[in-house]
């Protein structure tokens, strides 16, 4: 299976050849998704700008960030996006192997998740389902988060809707090495 659009291919323009050299060594070579993406450098770098994953300073620890991303990319139906953050993230964050499973195929009342973990959940679903979050959802996310971790959350799940509309609409397939598929519908050891 091939992209819908094809990659660019290298030389590289300059300011992306920049960015792809300071990406981590296990990025390489860049992924199908900036690379599409780099066929107009405007695009691309305005997409990378857009990346708040990564910013220093997180107010979010990385189990809350890929708990949240996963539910995500899973509600999104974004395998290609599901699956490297489960290679590249899942062990660092703490997400058991039934985790994984749960961010796709159960809710947030799940026996796997924290009770932290059930407020992302939810929150990734009705970001989903309504793009709008309800009183009660609002009122246990500020007593869990700083507003400032808040507006991270929110950042997080519509950067990541972007990303499993532009994979899924290229039907971008999933990267060698490192992209995982969906896990099937049975359930999960925990």
């Amino acid at each position: 299976m091939s992209a819908r659009i094809a990659p660019a291919q290298p030389p590289w323009p300059e300011a992306v050849q920049a960015s792809f050299d300071r990406m981590p060594r296990d990025w390489m070579p860049p992924f199908q998704l900036f690379t599409v993406l780099a066929r107009d450098p405007r695009l691309y770098t305005a997409f990378v700008r857009g990346a708040v994953t990564y910013l220093p300073g997180s107010h979010l620890t990385i189990r809350q960030r890929e708990v949240l991303l996963l539910r995500v990319t899973a509600r999104c139906g974004c395998a290609y996006e599901w699956g490297m953050r489960v290679h590249y993230f899942a062990n660092e964050a703490g997400l058991s192997d039934a985790q994984q499973h749960a961010s796709v195929h159960a809710d947030a009342e799940a026996d796997c998740w924290t009770e932290d973990d059930r407020v992302l959940v939810r929150l990734a679903d009705q970001l989903n389902d309504a793009c709008d979050v309800d009183d009660a959802l609002w009122r246990d996310l500020a007593e869990r988060f700083t507003p400032e971790a808040i507006l991270e959350l929110l950042m997080l799940a519509g950067y990541y809707r972007t990303v499993g509309v532009l994979a899924n609409s290229l039907r971008l397939p999933l990267e060698p090495g490192v992209g995982r598929p969906f896990p099937p519908a049975q359930a999960a050891s925990t």
